[in-house]
């Protein structure tokens, strides 16, 4: 997978079939969409590309933003290659780029600058300064520009539609099960394993002490950790 951070470094596609998020947690419903847009992008031929941003938008345009993420950049990029996505273009959201409609940011970008002929969406995805940038306005603006769109159902478990809310808030119930269920897959965090007040010498049995890197991650409400043989090497992964 190709990873560009700077727009001047990417080269427009003739093929490119395009989603847009944020994708926090990248959950079985984010999963569903790049499924469903590597399957078109194989029928044509073509590149499948996510667009993300960073920092978060709601850092950026929500006072007193404390809403902690489910994937550090680093383990999107990692969900993303390993899965098979041909291209990751990651956007600088800034004050300035907020303020882009959802006309300027789908002509502009999705379209002048991405190369975007399929477009495939989530069935709430919301974009632009006046969030309007729906599958309507996509649809609309597809027959201008020429690309089509793809909407994606949600994913539903047990009747529930998944998202990266409810992943958190099952995480800060402590219910790491259900958080698991949702994502697909294991919820991690890593960190350094430092030196502490060395208790577990009084509680009779070893505990590991980390430093977090990234210390927006949300945290489950009760973290049981596992002093593996990994830690020998500094680094260790919390389930």
């Amino acid at each position: 997978m190709i990873v560009y951070t700077e727009l001047n470094e990417y080269i427009k596609q003739t093929n490119a079939v395009v989603t847009v998020g944020t994708f926090d947690g990248l959950h079985r419903g984010h999963l569903q969409i790049m499924e469903t847009m590597k399957s078109i992008a194989r029928g044509i031929n073509g590149k499948s590309v996510v667009v993300t941003f960073h920092p978060h938008p709601r850092s950026v345009i929500s006072q007193n933003f404390d809403l902690k993420i489910l994937t550090s950049f680093n383990e999107k990029k990692r969900i993303l290659e390993n899965i098979g996505i041909d291209e990751l273009i990651v956007l600088n959201f800034t004050k300035e780029f907020s303020q882009l409609t959802s006309d300027q940011f789908i002509k502009n970008y999705l379209v002048d600058k991405f190369g975007a002929v399929h477009m495939v969406v989530g069935h709430d995805h919301k974009f632009g300064k006046d969030r309007l940038g729906d599958e309507v306005k996509l649809r609309e603006l597809g027959k201008i520009y020429n690309f089509d769109v793809t909407a994606v159902p949600p994913e539903n478990n047990n009747g529930e539609i998944i998202s990266s809310t409810k992943i958190r808030n099952a995480l800060y119930e402590g219910d790491v099960e259900k958080a698991n269920l949702l994502l697909g897959r294991n919820y991690t965090f890593t960190g350094i394993v430092i030196k502490g007040a060395q208790r577990g010498r009084v509680l009779g049995f070893p505990t590991a002490n980390l430093k977090l890197d990234d210390i927006n991650k949300a945290i489950p409400k009760k973290v049981f950790t596992l002093f593996l043989a990994v830690a020998k090497k500094n680094l260790i992964s919390v389930l």
